[in-house]
C-alpha cells in the first residue's frame, strides 16, 4: 500500500503552524496521524510532498523512512487542508475514540487506577474516565464525563481543585494546575496548563500555566502564554471570524474563533489578543493589545524583528529544560526560514 501526505497546497490559515512540523506530526490526542498510519496499515510504504524544497528536507531529516512523492498514484492521500484548526476543534470527541479505538492498553489503565479514586470525584459516568496508572491525581479534582471521555496519561499531575471536562486528553508528563479545562480540549506532551481553557488544541511543550483565558484557539510547540494573557473567541457583534494571514484573509466559517498560535512564540503576562489573531512563528510580544496577523520573528511588538541569533539562543536554552536540542539540520533549516521571512 502507498500513502501520501500532501503537503503541498497549504491553506494560508496553516502557515503560521506549519513552518516548523507538518500537520502529519501534530500530537492529537496522543498520536499523529504519521503514527496512526503505521499502525493501522503495517508495511506500507509512505510518501511525502512538501510545501517547498527546504521543508521536505527538513521531514525527510526527521523521518528517513518517509519517501519523496515520485509515484504517479496513490492508495490514499492525506491532505493538510483536512486539519483545518478550526475544524479538528469539532472533532475532539472522535479524534480522542480514534485513541482508544488504537491504544487498546488504556482499558486496562482504567481497572488499574480504580483503587486510587478515593480523592477524587466523577459526575458522569466513570466507564468514560481513562487515567494511566502512572498519572497522580490530587484530592479535590472533579472529572466530568457527561459530554464526552477523558484521557489523562503516564506521568501527568493533576493538583487540587481544578475541574477538567471531557472530551479531554492530556499528554504524557503534562501538569494541571488549579485549572478549569471545558468544552473539548487536547493537550499535547510535557505541557504545564492552569488558568481557563476551552475547546482548543495544544501541542507538545507548550506552557499556559497561570491564570488567563484560552478559548478555541490553536496553539503550537513550544508556546509559552504569560500570566493572564487572554484570547478573545467571539465577536462583540457575534459575527464570522475571518483570520489575516500575511496578504491572505480566511474565512473560517464560525463565530466561534480564538487564536493561531506558531510554534516558539511568547506572550508577555496580560496581552490580549482579539478574536482571529494569528500569532506567526517564533513571535515574543510584550504589547498588550494585538489584533489581526503577527509576523513570524517578531520582537515586542508589530513592526520589530526578533535577532536571529538571539531566536536561537532562547530557542535552545528553553528546549534544554525539557532535556531537548535542536538538531544541526533544524538549526540550518530555521537560519534559512528567516531569512526568507525577514527579507
Amino acid at each position: 500500500m502507498n500513502l501520501l501526505l500532501d503537503d503541498s497546497k497549504r491553506n494560508p490559515a496553516l502557515e503560521p503552524l506549519s513552518r516548523f512540523h507538518s500537520f502529519f506530526e501534530w500530537n492529537l490526542g496522543g498520536l499523529s496521524l504519521l503514527e496512526k498510519l503505521e499502525r493501522k496499515y503495517p508495511g506500507a510504504k509512505i510518501f511525502y510532498k512538501g510545501p517547498n524544497p527546504d521543508f521536505e528536507t527538513l521531514i525527510f531529516n526527521r523521518y528517513p523512512h518517509v519517501l519523496p512523492a515520485t509515484l504517479e498514484s496513490y492508495d490514499s492521500i492525506y491532505s493538510a487542508d483536512s486539519f483545518l484548526p478550526w475544524e479538528l476543534l469539532g472533532t475532539v470527541t472522535s479524534i480522542i475514540e480514534d485513541t482508544l479505538t488504537i491504544e487498546k492498553e488504556w482499558k486496562r489503565f482504567r481497572q488499574k487506577y480504580k483503587a486510587k479514586q478515593s480523592g477524587f470525584h466523577i459526575v458522569g459516568k466513570d466507564k468514560h474516565l481513562y487515567i494511566h496508572a502512572g498519572a497522580t491525581v490530587y484530592p479535590g479534582v472533579v472529572f466530568d464525563t457527561t459530554h464526552g471521555p477523558i484521557l489523562i496519561e503516564d506521568g501527568v499531575k493533576i493538583s487540587s481543585f481544578s475541574f477538567l471536562e471531557g472530551p479531554l486528553f492530556v499528554g504524557k508528563n503534562s501538569q494541571i494546575d488549579n485549572a478549569r479545562i471545558t468544552g473539548g480540549t487536547l493537550i499535547g506532551n510535557q505541557c504545564r496548563i492552569g488558568g481557563e481553557v476551552e475547546n482548543s488544541i495544544i501541542l507538545d511543550y507548550t506552557n499556559k500555566h497561570h491564570e488567563g483565558f484560552l478559548g478555541h484557539s490553536f496553539v503550537s510547540t513550544w508556546v509559552n502564554l504569560g500570566a493572564l494573557s487572554t484570547t478573545s473567541d467571539l465577536k462583540n457583534n457575534y459575527g464570522i471570524v475571518k483570520l489575516k494571514v500575511g496578504d491572505s484573509v480566511v474565512n473560517t466559517g464560525t463565530i466561534k474563533f480564538g487564536s493561531i498560535i506558531g510554534p516558539f512564540t511568547k506572550l508577555a503576562i496580560g496581552v490580549m489578543s482579539n478574536t482571529g489573531t494569528v500569532f506567526d512563528i517564533a513571535s515574543n510580544i510584550v504589547e498588550s493589545r494585538i489584533q489581526g496577523y503577527v509576523p513570524a520573528f517578531t520582537w515586542i511588538k508589530p513592526g520589530g524583528r526578533y535577532r536571529l541569533e538571539e531566536f536561537l539562543f532562547d530557542t535552545k536554552k528553553i528546549m534544554a529544560r525539557r532535556s531537548m536540542n535542536l538538531f544541526e539540520f533544524e538549526d540550518h533549516y530555521l537560519r534559512k526560514l528567516y531569512g526568507k521571512c525577514t527579507e
